[in-house]
């Protein structure tokens, strides 16, 4: 879903989000859980002033945004590598 979200400068002078709209709801993000990118996105885990943790995901070549997910509780969503043990 596109969604409307507007930033401030961030690591490495990128914008991250500061506030976005769902609709008409206008919700303040109050921290930035974790954030991560791959080949052609950047991502972002966000808590909004509702209590809920939504997942962002940015194109940087379009600027366009999405909503990827909403959760009730922050709960870890990057990607992880699987590794195995040495001499495997």
């Amino acid at each position: 879903m596109k969604i409307c979200v507007y930033g401030c400068p961030g690591r490495g002078g990128q914008a991250e989000p500061h506030v976005f709209y769902l609709g008409a709801r206008r919700l303040p993000v109050v921290a930035i859980l974790d954030r991560w990118h791959d080949a052609s996105h950047r991502y972002f885990e966000v808590k909004a002033d509702d209590g809920r943790c939504f997942l962002l995901r940015h194109a940087p070549a379009t600027d366009h945004w999405e909503l990827a997910g909403v959760y009730r509780t922050h709960r870890s969503l990057r990607p992880r590598v699987a590794t195995l043990p040495a001499g495997t």
